[in-house]
């Protein structure tokens, strides 16, 4: 029997491939892709292990998608995938216990004998400290002179925070990365993020090219023509855009002659 996907607390924005910051129509959309390549009446014509392989993926996605269409366990999720990992704390190492010094009891004064001189007692050599556990002489350290030479300063709170620019150019190369290798759901989300940040033509464009490939995906042929030609608007020098419509026309006409 096939294990379910999430057995173990698996993040359902990681089983749908999002980002942990999408809405409820960009998590249904993300669904509908996933279902439009692995339910059961699109395998009629593979093996039977395909077919168990792909039921298991689907069945995945949709509790996935049953999950996050709550708005509490949604907002769950998003938080906890986006919660920065906590370092466990340094163990604390207890201080070496020493042994207490030894106390040298003194002894009784010989009186010398009568006629004989008494030899000066000669003073004690100064020797090396010794360590009260081990008896080992120990070397004087000499004091360590005052450093003027500034501390590094950690990267705690001493880094300033990138800038939106910043962070809207870095999502919109990472989206870029998506869709060319065809992951639209995961471009969608970059790119939405990016446009949130800079609401520029170019964010905007691609983010409709995107949603234009998904209900390209799913055959709804009308609305992803639209989306490419809404991207043509807003940026007319959109080659994405471009070359997305011409790919709905060929598909369209393809589908046409295969019913």
């Amino acid at each position: 029997m096939s294990q379910d996907p999430l057995s173990h607390d698996k993040n359902p924005f990681e089983v749908l491939g999002l980002q942990g910051t999408e809405d409820l129509p960009a998590i249904r959309k993300a669904f509908l892709l996933i279902a439009s390549t692995s339910h059961p009446d699109r395998l009629r014509m593979k093996s039977p292990q395909e077919k168990a392989q792909a039921l298991e993926v689907f069945l995945g996605a949709k509790k996935a998608f049953e999950v996050l269409s709550q708005p509490d366990k949604r907002r769950e999720w998003s938080e906890r995938m986006l919660r920065p990992a906590q370092l466990p704390a340094p163990a604390r190492t207890p201080p070496p216990v020493s042994a207490p010094p030894v106390v040298s009891r003194p002894g009784p004064a010989l009186t010398p004998a009568p006629g004989l001189p008494t030899a000066a007692t000669p003073p004690p050599r100064p020797g090396p400290a010794l360590t009260p556990a081990f008896g080992i002489p120990t070397a004087a350290t000499p004091p360590r002179a005052p450093s003027s030479a500034p501390r590094p300063v950690t990267d705690s709170g001493a880094r300033p925070a990138p800038s939106p620019d910043t962070m809207a150019l870095q999502l919109y190369r990472l989206g870029m990365s998506a869709l060319e290798a065809q992951d639209y759901a995961k471009a969608l989300g970059l790119f939405s993020r990016a446009a949130k940040l800079m609401p520029t033509p170019r964010h905007q464009a691609m983010e409709l090219v995107c949603r234009g490939h998904q209900y390209l995906s799913t055959r709804f042929f009308d609305r992803a023509r639209e989306s490419f030609e809404r991207a043509l608007q807003l940026l007319p020098s959109c080659r994405e855009a471009q070359v997305s419509l011409e790919l709905v026309d060929k598909q369209a006409s393809r589908y046409q002659r295969g019913r």
